[in-house]
């Protein structure tokens, strides 16, 4: 048990998994791993100063499922009580069958997905730190060859990180095996899943079919491909870090919806430099971003290198555009219906914290003035019940000076302002008429004139 325990102790002292004070939650299904890690943190609890606790997702799968639930929860029970611990049990029910017929997902799939989704909830709900989960070196194997048969890229060669955000891997160096000797050894019962065993699922073949084979053309297979994970790992993180120092000089303006880039300098990088770089933009913007595949990062490095503009997903809710001689990563933000202007006061604007200020003064006390690219006077009287939503489709302005209307989406070319940016330039409107594009333009129909009582002042500020 101790070699075992100081062995844990040194994968997370080598990946500086944890910090003193972290809230640990531990993803429990009953079965080996997940058992031995928790008995394992608890040991080493004092050590690394931290709190556990644990969550049991039901999959519902199994009729039976729910004896797993009262399994783990018997467990935290004994664990609680022998060690005098504080260990919160959490668990829920979720239907994976219907949720991989909702998503179009294998049933591996979508539990993986719902796990992770019920993981991060609870830690964002009750404050956890970190999330642990056991994955073991095995898995990371079975990873590496799942991989290979879908055509993965070297980070699909890396296998299982030991660290991913939050999420921890302590046992990603221990062989299953190690730990079925561990919990025999110390009469820890855990449960025995029965569809680790049925061909149904594809890592359940590569467990107990394709493995196998390997063993028998090379009895060091195992241990090979586990130190070609670890080859890789390494040189990804030096690949990584090359990619941010490009990515750094690269950036033009990043705020938490899009990030713009300077096609210029990316026209230079090697085709390579330049899907890292948009991989590395893609992870400032989406946690943990998963699907993104080789043929979207082809389309999106060919539309970089197009003549013309254009616009592709990446990954689900984020894409890359180019518009206006500019390129942008950017996430997917719903059009908001509109909200009501405070006047005077400020109104807080979605996405990175800008806001709108605003004012009402005597005509005779504001001098002369005239509209800039950050502010707006328009003549109070005639400027009411203002509101402010998003750009719409066939949205049409009257500009100073005009007696027609024209197109936002003709004044947007003009100006020569991007599509990624125009979803997020806040438009004030009155009566269903455009008095002001933020930032850009005032509607003839509020201008202040030598009629104008009151004048009332929006000025656009950055967070």
């Amino acid at each position: 048990m101790k070699a075992l325990i100081e062995k844990v102790k040194r994968t997370i002292d080598q990946h500086k998994m944890l910090n003193d004070g972290d809230r640990v939650l531990v993803a429990l299904s009953g079965g080996p791993d997940s058992v031995a890690l928790l008995h394992l943190l608890t040991a080493l609890r004092t050590d690394f100063d931290i709190a556990l606790a644990t969550a049991h997702l039901d999959h519902a799968i199994r009729p039976d499922s729910g004896k797993d639930r009262e399994f783990c929860r018997a467990l935290c029970n004994q664990l609680r009580a022998r060690h005098a611990l504080p260990l919160r049990f959490h668990s829920k029910r979720s239907d994976i069958a219907a949720l991989a017929r909702r998503r179009k997902f294998s049933i591996e799939e979508a539990g993986r997905a719902a796990r992770y989704e019920y993981l991060e909830f609870l830690a964002r709900k009750y404050g956890y730190t970190k999330i642990a989960t056991g994955h073991t070196l095995d898995d990371s194997i079975e990873t590496v060859i799942f991989n290979m048969t879908r055509g993965s890229g070297l980070a699909g060669l890396a296998g299982i990180p030991a660290v991913r955000g939050k999420i921890i891997r302590p046992l990603i160096d221990c062989e299953k095996a190690e730990l079925i000797k561990f919990l025999d050894r110390n009469k820890i019962d855990f449960l025995k899943d029965p569809t680790n065993v049925t061909m149904a699922y594809s890592r359940n073949k590569i467990r107990n079919k394709v493995i196998p084979v390997l063993a028998d053309i090379n009895p060091a297979a195992r241990k090979n491909i586990a130190r070609l994970s670890g080859i890789v790992a390494g040189e990804l993180e030096y690949i990584r870090n090359s990619s941010v120092s490009a990515y750094n000089l690269a950036v033009l303006r990043a705020d938490k919806t899009k990030i713009v880039l300077d096609l210029e300098l990316l026209d230079r990088y090697h085709e390579i430099l330049r899907k890292k770089v948009l991989e590395e933009a893609l992870r400032r913007l989406v946690e943990a971003p998963s699907g993104l595949t080789s043929d979207a990062l082809e389309r999106a490095v060919g539309i970089i290198a197009g003549k013309s503009g254009g616009k592709a997903p990446l990954v689900s809710g984020a894409y890359i555009e180019k518009s206006s001689g500019r390129v942008a990563v950017a996430i997917e933000i719903a059009k908001h219906r509109g909200f009501r202007l405070r006047v005077p006061g400020k109104t807080a604007l979605p996405g990175d914290g800008a806001f709108l200020r605003s004012v009402v003064k005597p005509r005779e006390t504001v001098g002369e003035f005239g509209p800039t690219n950050r502010s707006a006077c328009l003549d109070r009287k005639m400027a009411k019940n203002l509101t402010v939503r998003s750009w719409r489709t066939g949205d049409k302005i009257r500009p100073l000076g005009m007696r027609g209307h024209r197109l936002l989406s003709d004044i947007f070319i003009d100006k020569k302002i991007p599509e990624f940016e125009r979803g997020s330039i806040p438009l004030v409107v009155s009566g269903g008429k455009i008095a002001w594009i933020a930032g850009v333009m005032v509607s003839d129909d509020f201008k202040v004139t030598s009629n104008t009582k009151q004048v009332l002042i929006i000025e656009l500020c950055e967070p």
